[in-house]
């Protein structure tokens, strides 16, 4: 094989950010931390690689079996690299932050890693930018999850999405009513997670529940809508499991109607997807024009007890890489500046640009200078393509040595100024206005694991 299509090949799935890709990524991560910080969440990072043995204690058969292994040379115990963030900061609360004060709020955007063929927008690493919320039992802080989730998508000028809501209890509560056995309550998830009646009613015959029982199941997959699902659905439950379930559901539902979000949610009493992970409410989030979620969290009560410290939690995760395509499929605009200023020096002594360039630095501006030697309309043609907002050339024809020539890239108007007026005043001739971001500053409240 050819030395450059070997130097160029990369192992499946993994993605080259290029420079443009990169600061839409970073774009992205950095308003998403700004919205959770903005609601008390502190960040964190964690190890890119830990003891297999101990991520295990956080996660589900499947996962293990997709996580990459490698073992430790001086030990000989397996490492894993990381793939989930939420049981990795579940066994940090429950070891290093367990007298803490509750609630303990945590955010984090970290890179994991998983073994399976690439899907959607996603790959073998994949970024995930998230938020655990430890300590609060109360459905205000399941809603918190979801208002935040709204939140997030609004802040980087998303819309046409829903999130769809559910509750793991309400279908553990109709697996406890008919007393079947591990296998036939999996039967019946994997029939509702495709959503396959036919199935649902070939399984439902075969296992001949109670009436009542019987019609709740073949109901499930059409329990799903706004707030009038939950009351169709609470004239068919019949245990006292499902009927809380559903209660808890429903004061969630109503605190997010307070925040004014009742219009971006869908209730999903038939969705069992997470069932095995989740403990309560649950979520997910799709937009218009991806078949795939593009965020998902919920509660997960029983996952600090597994590393000896029992105690609620919920949280959720975005998937990055899914938001940067559906961004770019709704035109979300992201800004992608170049440098403020470049400098382009035709004197011998550079002793002007190099002033000037730690003067403009010092402002807090970002400065990138023309070293090459090639004709002025070549570094102009640079200076564009690299999305520069102001030239400024010392050494030109067209000026005295202790001037300098200004052009504004983007209105093409052209200037002449001293160098020491620079000097003395950058910020009067030259204003360094951040551009706007998309869908505008935040208006506030409203706007995983397994998360995402």
């Amino acid at each position: 094989m050819d030395r450059r299509a070997i130097q160029s090949q990369l192992p499946k799935g993994a993605k080259i950010y290029l420079p443009d890709e990169a600061a839409k990524k970073r774009f992205v991560e950095e308003r998403l931390l700004r919205v959770f910080s903005q609601w008390g969440f502190r960040e964190v990072v964690t190890p890119t690689y830990e003891y297999f043995d101990v991520l295990s204690l956080g996660t589900d058969t499947d996962l293990q079996e997709r996580m990459f292994k490698f073992g430790e040379r001086e030990t000989g115990r397996m490492l894993a690299l990381r793939a989930d963030i939420t049981p990795q900061i579940a066994r940090i609360v429950a070891t290093r932050l367990r007298d803490e004060p509750k609630p303990i709020r945590l955010a984090y955007v970290q890179n994991v890693f998983r073994y399976h063929d690439p899907e959607v927008g996603r790959y073998r690493e994949f970024y995930q930018a998230g938020v655990e919320l430890v300590g609060l039992e109360k459905p205000e802080a399941d809603a918190e999850m979801i208002a935040m989730a709204v939140e997030g998508l609004r802040v980087l000028g998303l819309s046409r999405f829903q999130i769809n809501v559910g509750q793991a209890d309400f279908f553990r509560g109709v697996l406890e009513e008919l007393r079947i056995d591990r296998v036939q309550g999996r039967q019946l998830q994997d029939a509702l997670s495709r959503k396959d009646a036919s199935t649902l009613e070939q399984l439902v015959r075969q296992l001949a529940p109670p009436a009542s029982t019987a019609e709740l199941l073949l109901a499930l997959p059409s329990l799903f809508g706004r707030e009038e699902v939950l009351e169709r659905a609470g004239a068919l439950v019949k245990n006292r499991r499902s009927e809380r379930a559903l209660a808890n559901l429903a004061e969630v539902h109503r605190l997010l109607r307070v925040y004014g979000l009742a219009d971006s949610i869908i209730l999903d009493r038939g969705e069992v997807r997470g069932f095995d992970y989740y403990s309560g409410v649950h979520f997910e989030g799709y937009v218009e024009g991806l078949g795939a979620d593009i965020c998902g969290g919920g509660r997960y009560d029983h996952m600090l007890a597994r590393f000896g410290f029992d105690c609620p939690a919920t949280g959720f995760a975005f998937d990055v890489g899914r938001l940067l395509l559906v961004m770019e499929a709704q035109g979300a605009a992201v800004p992608l500046p170049g440098p403020d200023f470049f400098i382009i020096d035709f004197t011998p002594e550079k002793t002007a640009a190099l002033a000037l360039s730690r003067r403009l630095r010092d402002l807090g501006a970002s400065v990138a200078r023309d070293i090459i030697t090639r004709p002025l309309e070549e570094s102009l043609a640079y200076a564009a393509r690299q999305r520069c907002r102001w030239v400024l050339v010392v050494g030109s024809p067209k000026t005295r040595p202790d001037e300098v020539w200004v052009r504004e890239l983007a209105t093409g108007q052209e200037r002449v100024l001293a160098a020491k007026a620079i000097l003395d005043q950058p910020a009067v001739h030259f204003p360094l206005t951040p551009p706007s971001p998309p869908g505008g500053e935040d208006k506030g409240e409203g706007g995983g694991g397994a998360h995402a």
